[in-house]
């Protein structure tokens, strides 16, 4: 049963010389609990999706309906998780969680600070609750930034390339922790992603939306990662499906253009 309905949608903005239709025509059904990653080109209109899934755009054409309602602004029923983590700078790690816990949830002042104790349990950062985001790395401000998103309890969670500024090391064991965080959530959270990479958007998704080059920007396809769970990503990536996908990845994203352009060799 669909959960996220995105349905005929056109977001397009005011220019000197008229319109600038960044996206059209996006149709897509999400189910509770999946997790969806959303790819393409720089400058396709992924962030514009997403931006409209958490209210902050409205469309000019079609509608983004959750739970059977059109969405008209921002919502707790969505939690979003950005590359730079937007914390506040100035306050603690728990203070910077309890914030969006006390502006969100009704609960009382102590049941409160248990929900973000409890979420700073879940990415391993409890004993570092009092200090301050400067004092993190990058890494451990990005679970910092995605505890907050879980602790508000959202149906959705956005991430606007929530790792796209760590190393590989980091990379890696973060994609652990969010599935790790949506396991122990019994995957009833819905889960949308915007990513350029697509390993990490086949190791983490149940499907992958890829969209077209802007302007205009439509869903080129969308391709099942129909990859058992739990995976294991040194396990899955010699496997002849694993294969299969990633080069038809690879085809849908660089079929557009010159290969020669783009300064790689690939053969689909």
């Amino acid at each position: 049963m669909s959960y996220l309905d995105i349905k005929d949608l056109e977001i397009s903005f005011p220019t000197p010389k008229g319109r600038y239709v960044a996206v059209t025509d996006i149709n897509l059904s999400i189910k509770k609990g999946e997790i969806i990653s959303i790819i393409g080109h720089s400058g396709c209109g992924k962030s514009t999706i997403l931006n409209a899934i958490a209210g902050m755009l409205i469309p000019t054409g079609g509608s983004v309906e959750l739970g059977g309602k059109t969405i008209k602004g921002p919502g707790p029923d969505r939690g979003i998780v950005f590359q730079n983590y937007s914390l506040l700078p100035w306050i603690s790690v728990h203070q910077n969680i309890f914030q969006a816990v006390d502006s969100v949830l009704t609960c009382s002042k102590a049941e409160k600070h248990e929900i973000v104790d409890q979420n700073l349990r879940m990415v391993n950062l409890y004993e570092h609750k009092d200090k301050l985001p400067g004092q993190l790395s990058g890494g451990m401000k990005q679970r910092v930034a995605i505890a907050r998103a879980f602790a508000i309890n959202p149906g959705v969670l956005l991430l606007d390339e929530p790792f796209g500024a760590l190393d590989a090391l980091t990379k890696g064991s973060m994609q652990i922790e969010l599935l790790k965080m949506w396991n122990l959530n019994n995957r009833d959270k819905t889960i949308i992603m915007i990513t350029h990479d697509i390993e990490e958007a086949m190791f983490l998704s149940d499907r992958v939306v890829v969209l077209n080059n802007g302007p205009a920007s439509t869903i080129r396809e969308i391709v099942d990662i129909d990859l058992k769970r739990p995976r294991n990503k040194i396990e899955i990536v010699k496997t002849e499906k694993y294969i299969t996908l990633r080069d038809r990845l690879l085809h849908l994203l660089t079929d557009e253009f010159s290969i020669e352009d783009m300064g790689v060799s690939y053969k689909a």
